[in-house]
């Protein structure tokens, strides 16, 4: 069983909240048949991303998306965040957490989604994942405790 404890200051204005390091990237069964018709992939690129369990799904951000070159399964996914329905690109991913000890995700469904001025981190963890662990809030305490 894996334990990650997270600081995070929810008496901190500027502090986005609990965040944890991912890694992103096509599932292995994408990246092997691609690989057969002479498809390159770019190197896995580590990403912050935030513990969101108001999020149904998990959410990466479109330029990121991009960048990681996930496949796309569909177009026409919508998603409701702060009152407003945003349209959203279905992938096939997987999505791993370095250095954690926690089990990854593959293959794993993921949207992708313009984040508008966020420069704090480029994934959202929505339940998805997040109901696959322990995850204990400490306000007092400032930390995040998750074990799988």
């Amino acid at each position: 069983m894996a334990r990650v404890d997270i600081s995070w200051d929810p008496f901190d204005p500027v502090d986005p909240g609990p965040c944890i390091d991912v890694i992103v990237t096509n599932s292995r069964d994408v990246i092997s048949a691609g690989r057969s018709l002479g498809l390159e992939y770019p190197e896995p690129l580590r990403m912050k991303a935030l513990l969101d369990t108001g999020a149904s799904v998990t959410v990466i951000s479109r330029v990121f998306a991009g960048y990681c070159k996930l496949f796309q399964t569909s177009e026409g996914s919508e998603i409701t965040a702060i009152g407003a329905t945003h349209r959203c690109a279905e992938h096939a991913g997987s999505i791993s957490f370095p250095d954690t000890g926690l089990k990854g995700f593959d293959p794993i469904r993921i949207v992708s989604a313009v984040f508008a001025k966020q420069r704090h981190y480029a994934c959202l963890i929505g339940r998805d994942i997040l109901r696959n662990w322990v995850l204990n809030f400490d306000g007092r305490s400032r930390r995040v405790t998750i074990t799988d």
